[in-house]
């Protein structure tokens, strides 16, 4: 098992912000065809330790203590030299700086593409898209003024996922491929095709904005949002993750022959008011626990 898992192309996907129980509550069928939902605990609170750690093997972790792949349960994936054995480790051994410099070492093809703010390449300040020999992007301007009017938009052409055509095209035109692909579609503002801006989401998220930027829990717990309001927003990174599902799902479809072992997770999640709290960044249990499926695409 572990001499077929190297040598399979890789497919790592990234559903930023999105929460377990989101994930628990939405009708996915192209994820549900490729392993069962775990629930795992993720070692970063936002998008860069979160992605740091995982280019470097260390997936968020099923909180049942092993990866279910092809029928076989392992301790992990990919196991860097760095970290220390583990019961049940399998998975593919690497001692590479990153799954990045493992994979391109093999001669396989290294795509990546993005689409939240740490991932524009044109910010010098930006690690995360340097690791690849080839990165798009797609999302908003990262020096652009981070106003209500830049961030809260529809979005379809920004989103990742609305070029699984083209990045799939990318991927079949080499003879082995890593690629890895982040989905801006279920981070605030939760908007895609399937979760479209109305008067009163906008307002709605202007308001999340500001409490997302004040990074502070609210006084005495109290919520600002009540709870109908909150349930707006949740269901609208439902639909965006649905929308996801599908767009995946095309994906999929299109690389089922070359049999990818594939891996898709969020990074961290996000607090919609528990403990008067708003956003990510900070260590609470809906920021770390995370939806994970994983498994060997053979259609």
């Amino acid at each position: 098992m572990d001499a077929d898992l190297a040598t399979r192309d890789v497919v790592l996907v990234t559903l930023d912000s999105c929460r377990y129980d989101t994930a628990r509550g939405a009708h996915l069928p192209a994820l549900s065809a490729l392993g069962p939902l775990q629930r795992a605990e993720s070692p970063g609170t936002f998008t860069l330790p979160a992605h740091a750690a995982m280019f470097t093997g260390f997936l968020p972790r099923p909180v049942e203590g092993h990866f279910e792949i092809g029928g076989q349960r392992l301790g992990s994936i990919w196991r860097s030299a760095a970290a220390r054995a583990r019961p049940l480790d399998g998975g593919i051994a690497f001692r590479a700086p990153s799954l990045m410099d493992h994979y391109a070492d093999q001669s396989y093809r290294v795509l990546g593409a993005g689409g939240v703010t740490f991932f524009d390449p044109t910010n010098p300040c930006n690690s995360l898209p340097t690791r690849f020999s080839e990165f798009r992007y797609f999302g908003r301007d990262a020096a652009s003024p981070a106003d209500a009017a830049t961030r809260v938009v529809d979005r379809e052409a920004s989103l990742t996922l609305a070029h699984v055509d083209e990045l799939a095209q990318a991927c079949l035109q080499a003879r082995r491929f890593f690629c890895f692909i982040n989905c801006p579609c279920t981070h605030i503002p939760y908007t895609s095709p399937a979760a479209v801006l109305t008067e009163e989401t906008t307002t709605l998220l202007e308001r999340l904005y500001h409490l997302h930027d004040a990074k502070t829990p609210h006084p005495e717990h109290r919520p600002p949002l009540e709870a109908t309001e909150t349930a707006t927003l949740r269901d609208m990174q439902r639909c965006s993750l649905e929308w996801a599902d599908a767009r995946l799902g095309r994906l999929f479809d299109h690389l089922a022959h070359r049999r990818p072992l594939v891996v898709v997770c969020s990074d961290h999640g996000e607090e919609f008011g528990e403990d008067g709290r708003y956003g990510h960044g900070h260590p609470h249990p809906t920021v770390t626990t995370v939806p994970l499926w994983c498994g060997l695409l053979d259609r």
